[in-house]
């Protein structure tokens, strides 16, 4: 018994990339880059409770039948807005190092997501295997295997890198308050928490974009102890 594709797998993708190589665009009908585009819009202002297929037609000045020649559902609607976002990504070309390389392209990546909070729990639960995500992806092996990382390797560190910056852009996109100061821990009691207590003076209040930085460095150092060049 044959199943439809979920949304955003890799099979939906191949029968999309199949459709779209059959469809004629109609003069000047609804593109998807319109229909992404708006979306993002109305996630943006509104938050994604407000994107619906409605909300989006009225928006667009249309009816829901022209959106559902592009997309089937709110679903296939939003795993294209993740995709758009993703082409977003800056990949200049090769830093001097490694280093300042995978950092650059890190940093990159969580501003385009941080730019769309409310996306981001899309993101988190959509597979990233659209047109811009995979040019992202070969991009960043290509750079990898480039800086004389071996072929086992290229895939791991990808991992790490993509995994750092989802997890941190998530938090620094829930609005957290500001990072608690040194007297807040010092305040605490020193017979429940004397180690709390005692280090509370080595407390360094870190805002998210720092503690970024610092994560990213720790992942460096990571990658660069773990898996060593081949040149």
């Amino acid at each position: 018994m044959e199943t439809t594709p979920r949304p955003g797998s890799a099979g939906w993708w191949r029968d999309r990339r199949a459709a779209r190589a059959k469809r004629r665009n109609r003069p000047g009908g609804l593109t998807m880059d319109q229909i992404t585009k708006t979306a993002l819009v109305i996630v943006d202002e509104e938050g994604l409770a407000a994107l619906t297929m409605r909300r989006l037609a009225d928006a667009l000045g249309t009816g829901a039948a022209s959106l559902y020649r592009h997309v089937a559902n709110r679903e296939e609607l939003l795993v294209e807005v993740v995709d758009h976002v993703l082409g977003d990504v800056e990949f200049a070309e090769l830093k001097p190092t490694w280093r300042e390389d995978f950092g650059t392209v890190a940093h990159n990546l969580r501003a385009a997501l941080l730019h769309h909070p409310h996306l981001l729990p899309v993101v988190l639960r959509t597979p990233l295997l659209g047109p811009n995500a995979l040019r992202g992806r070969e991009a960043s092996l290509r750079r990898i295997l480039d800086f004389g990382f071996s072929r086992a390797d290229a895939q791991p560190i990808y991992t790490v890198l993509v995994s750092t910056v989802l997890g941190q852009a998530v938090f620094a996109a829930h609005d957290r308050p500001e990072p608690l100061r040194p007297e807040v821990y010092r305040d605490q009691s020193a017979d429940d928490y004397p180690t709390v207590a005692a280090l509370a003076d080595e407390t360094t209040p870190q805002t998210s974009s720092a503690l970024f930085s610092l994560m990213i460095d720790i992942m460096l150092d990571g990658i660069a102890a773990r898996y060593p060049r081949e040149s």
